[in-house]
């Protein structure tokens, strides 16, 4: 408490550095803790400064709000990866995670969320397909996610996202090459939605998917 009545006491000295473009790691640190202590607007300052160090303001965050422990990690874009996945886990902010598993692309990101031992793959699975990746216009994005479930060994969940992506009206719903993954992850993985997908989607490439259905193993 005591220390933090000094940096607040320290609040004008600081903002007067600031001003003169002080670009100094910790001063900007102490501002960031300042602002976030007395609630004074602390997500746009976390959002437009550059200077201060994202772990240093996250971990401070992370027991007072962990919405505002994520932008300063998200920030960091990559070096704080592993604060931003524990923070969101234990906080159950899957909707933001999954956004920034998106936005990322980071195949290395991907493998942890995805992982087999992690117990809230399946909270993040479900707001990767219901939001984050149907908001994407990217198609980057979409193709980093969609290889990250191939990579993980989902075709179940990547049927779900497929689903989501193709059926449901986004703006790839017209893609020939997913419109031929949705087919082909259906026959090797729920051979009952196949024929459904047949008669539904109109830009897949026919003859080829029709010698691998009814080739071996799958003998449709």
């Amino acid at each position: 408490v005591e220390k933090r009545n000094r940096l607040r006491l320290l609040q004008p000295w600081l903002e007067a550095r600031l001003a003169e473009g002080n670009q100094e790691p910790s001063l900007h640190n102490a501002l960031a803790k300042i602002y976030i202590d007395s609630n004074k607007d602390p997500e746009n300052f976390l959002k437009t400064d550059s200077y201060y160090d994202s772990a240093v303001v996250g971990a401070y965050c992370e027991d007072r709000d962990p919405h505002l422990a994520y932008i300063a990690y998200k920030r960091a874009w990559g070096t704080c990866d592993d604060q931003l996945l524990r923070v969101t886990n234990n906080n159950g902010l899957f909707r933001l995670q999954a956004r920034y598993l998106v936005e990322r692309q980071s195949p290395e990101l991907w493998a942890k969320a995805l992982a087999d031992d992690n117990q809230y793959r399946r909270h993040v699975i479900d707001q990767v397909v219901s939001t984050a990746l149907p908001e994407s216009k990217n198609a980057d994005e979409v193709t980093a996610a969609v290889k990250a479930f191939i990579d993980a060994d989902l075709p179940n969940e990547l049927i779900e996202l497929l689903e989501k992506i193709v059926l449901h009206n986004s703006d790839f719903s017209d893609n020939r090459t997913l419109q031929n993954l949705l087919i082909l992850t259906a026959i090797k993985a729920d051979k009952s939605r196949v024929m459904d997908y047949v008669h539904r989607l109109d830009n897949y490439d026919g003859p080829e998917i029709a010698l691998i259905a009814m080739g071996d193993p799958y003998n449709l």
